[in-house]
């Protein structure tokens, strides 16, 4: 990848796209907390309605690393089978759209935002007919 006209990072790549999703899965599906967290930005903003459960925000907002491990690991302690099946990805500039289904066939979409380093910084969880 080339940097972009204004000097920023190039954009994402279907290949990039489809590599990223694959080691996000990977890492999922291994229970491997230190290794899902190293792909998030230590600043990462995320949003899912399963932080109103765990965490009890409101917003179902987290931020920063710390308080995602938080959330992470209470959600790998209530669902010890969870495993993601990877159904599709859909690519953008800096972001990649992750579509795939929880172990109990619950689909989901995951807008995921890249920094210059290729750590998710922003995320949007969206869920149908979510059994949390």
């Amino acid at each position: 990848m080339s940097a972009g006209a204004a000097g920023g990072p190039p954009p994402l790549s279907d290949e990039d796209a489809a590599r990223l999703a694959e080691e996000w899965v990977a890492a999922w599906n291994a229970h491997d907390l230190d290794a899902i967290l190293a792909l998030y930005a230590p600043g990462v903003v995320f949003q899912t309605p399963t932080v109103i459960a765990t965490l009890g925000i409101p917003d179902g907002i987290v931020r920063g690393a710390e308080a995602l491990r938080t959330h992470f690991a209470r959600g790998l302690e209530r669902l010890p089978d969870l495993r993601f099946e990877l159904d599709s990805v859909y690519t953008g500039v800096r972001s990649i759209a992750i579509v795939y289904r929880w172990a109990d066939g619950t689909p989901v979409c995951e807008l995921h935002e890249y920094d210059p380093q290729l750590r998710i910084e922003r995320v949007q969880a969206l869920y149908r007919g979510l059994s949390w």
